[in-house]
């Protein structure tokens, strides 16, 4: 890996000096060209610029010997002057090849021979006069158009030489980059090779170490996790709520956490399977030893698992305590026997308590069993007196030997008798539905329509100026005991006075509209029954507030006994109250009775 590094940053720092030492010399080689060219441009411009010099110096020539005109020599002088200093220019760099040496000879012969002939044509003008100008003109255009052919050649040359020089400039200069260039990107190839392999031999040996560090990484979560754990269960056994007792395959018992500790007094004893009575106390549930053979735990340790076995353990305290257990037998993956495990509850405290609760329900049954045996007593007993009372009361009141004050005395009399009569038939009613098995029925043939009916009379007589109405839907016959449901009538439709206000209609509907069933309801407006009494409504002794009720109470077991009638007849009793819409009792009660048609079909 070092090895590698140092390769790659010497091949790197090679490429950076290898470019920088190429980029040094094509920069000083570019410099060199360009100054040649530069040159090679001042040349081509001063031979243009003597082109256009002797252009000149021809035309002063022209105007001075064709024009008599002191000026005009002067604007020769000068024009000459000017292309002498040109070509003084031009001359003082040696001429580099022999062809721009032969050019450069050939303009400086040409030169000189056209500087005499312009001093003799000069000289000849000023003596002969303008006469002779034509003449000179003509014997100065030969060499006129010699010097223009000799600076014409020269001015090619130095084109020439420039553009040529320029091209090839740049043909090294491209030869040269492209070098560069190639070097560079063999440099720049073998160093991406290498960092490659760098980077690759980098990523591996990153993801060795990650997968080294991981693997470590996960073995010591692993040792902690089986550490956490195992304090978890180190944990778990000593703070549970059940006793736990480890043997080995020998019987020696190896694990005996606290709670054992508690239910047998003692700590923890490596004691072998024979000695575990007597050492822990272990008896039978009558109180004698326990075998070795009828312990749990040695029986799970033979290979037989025990569960809810019941054992007593007598502590050095003297205190006995009632263990109930599960025993199973330790077995390694391949079924090798290695130990057993035992778990232990204290029921004593559990048992002692459903023995109370035993006790106390056999105390209430026999107490709840004796208060309705002596109810019924009471209550048949005391029907003879009560009728002797009754009927002694009706013979004083048809008789007209009292006045009519003590006349109402006889009639409270008997409305008390007639109440007295009716409590007297509802505890015996009580006793019997929770004696016998329910409420007596006999039932026959009977319309539950006329049986309201009637019942509703009864009650309009005892009730005078109470608003009393029957609404019968579709046919009411059934197999009902017409008595019973004479009292279901009176109950309800009394109920309803007795928690309705005065004069408030009292509404009976009879609904025999369904096949199976007629359907019973009794309406009242009065105020709404509470929502906490609701669920208890039909129990025996519940009454109603006493703020409603503006009639004597009974007993409280009007409602109870309704529903003990309308259970008998195997139908539903069930009440529904809201505030403004007020209370309705509605049951349900089956056309055929049940036991009747069973007793047919059979």
């Amino acid at each position: 890996m070092r090895k590698a590094a140092a390769g790659f940053l010497f091949v790197a720092l090679l490429a950076v000096l290898l470019g920088a030492s190429s980029l040094a010399v094509l920069r000083s080689a570019l410099r060199s060209q360009d100054q040649l060219l530069n040159g090679y441009m001042e040349d081509v411009v001063l031979t243009q610029e003597l082109v256009t010099a002797h252009t000149h110096f021809m035309h002063q020539a022209s105007d001075f010997l064709l024009l008599e005109d002191a000026r005009r020599l002067d604007a020769l002088l000068r024009a000459r002057e000017h292309f002498g200093t040109v070509v003084g220019q031009l001359t003082r760099q040696a001429p580099e090849t022999p062809e721009e040496r032969q050019l450069v000879e050939h303009f400086v012969a040409t030169r000189d021979r056209a500087r005499a002939v312009m001093d003799q044509l000069i000289a000849t003008r000023r003596n002969e006069g303008p006469a002779s100008g034509p003449r000179l003109l003509a014997e100065l255009q030969p060499v006129r158009m010699d010097m223009e052919k000799t600076l014409n050649a020269l001015a090619d040359h130095e084109r020439e030489r420039y553009w040529k020089t320029r091209h090839q400039a740049r043909a090294d200069s491209e030869r040269a980059l492209g070098m560069l260039a190639l070097g560079f990107l063999g440099t720049v190839v073998v160093a991406v090779a290498l960092g490659v392999f760098l980077v690759r031999a980098l990523r591996q040996r990153v993801r060795a170490e990650s997968e080294r560090t991981a693997m470590l990484e996960r073995e010591h979560a692993a040792h902690r996790a089986v550490e956490e754990r195992q304090a978890l269960l180190d944990l778990v056994i000593e703070q549970s709520g059940d006793a736990v007792v480890v043997t080995d395959a020998k019987g020696v018992i190896q694990l005996f956490n606290a709670e054992a500790e508690r239910q047998h007094g003692v700590s923890r004893q490596q004691v072998s399977a024979p000695e575990w009575a007597a050492t822990f106390g272990l008896l039978t549930l009558e109180g004698h030893p326990l075998p070795l053979g009828e312990t749990p735990l040695y029986r799970a340790l033979e290979g037989r698992p025990v569960s809810n076995a019941r054992w007593l353990v007598k502590r050095p305290d003297g205190s006995v305590r009632t263990l109930c257990g599960t025993a199973s037998p330790l077995r390694r993956p391949d079924g090798t026997l290695v130990g057993a495990v035992l778990t232990a509850r204290d029921e004593t405290e559990r048992l002692a308590l459903e023995q109370q609760r035993a006790n106390a329900l056999e105390r209430l049954r026999s107490t709840a069993e004796f208060r309705e045996r002596f109810l019924g007593i009471v209550g048949h007993d005391l029907r003879n007196p009560l009728n002797a009372i009754t009927l002694s009361a009706r013979v004083l009141l048809v008789s007209e030997a009292f006045p009519e004050r003590e006349l109402k005395a006889v009639r409270r009399i008997a409305s008390s008798a007639d109440r007295m009569a009716r409590m007297i038939s509802e505890l015996l009613d009580f006793t019997r539905s929770r004696l016998g098995g329910g409420m007596p029925v006999d039932p026959c043939l009977a319309d539950l329509s006329v049986i309201c009916r009637e019942a509703l009379e009864e009650l309009e007589t005892s009730h005078p100026g109470s608003r009393l109405s029957l609404r019968v839907l579709g046919q009411g016959l059934g197999e009902w005991d017409a008595g019973r449901l004479s009292q279901v009538v009176s109950n309800l439709v009394g109920n309803a006075l007795q928690y309705s206000p005065e004069g408030s209609p009292i509404r009976v509907t009879v609904d025999g509209r369904a096949a199976r069933e007629v359907v019973l309801s009794v309406h009242n407006e009065g105020a709404p029954i509470p929502e906490d009494v609701l669920p208890e409504l039909f129990e025996p002794f519940r009454r109603g507030t006493r703020e409603s009720a503006h009639h004597g109470g009974g007993l409280g077991l009007g409602l109870y006994i309704v529903q003990q009638i309308i259970l008998a007849h195997g139908g539903t009793l069930g009440a529904e109250s809201h505030a403004g819409d007020g209370t309705t009792f509605t049951a349900k009660l089956p056309r055929e009775n049940s036991d009747r048609a069973a007793t047919l079909a059979n």
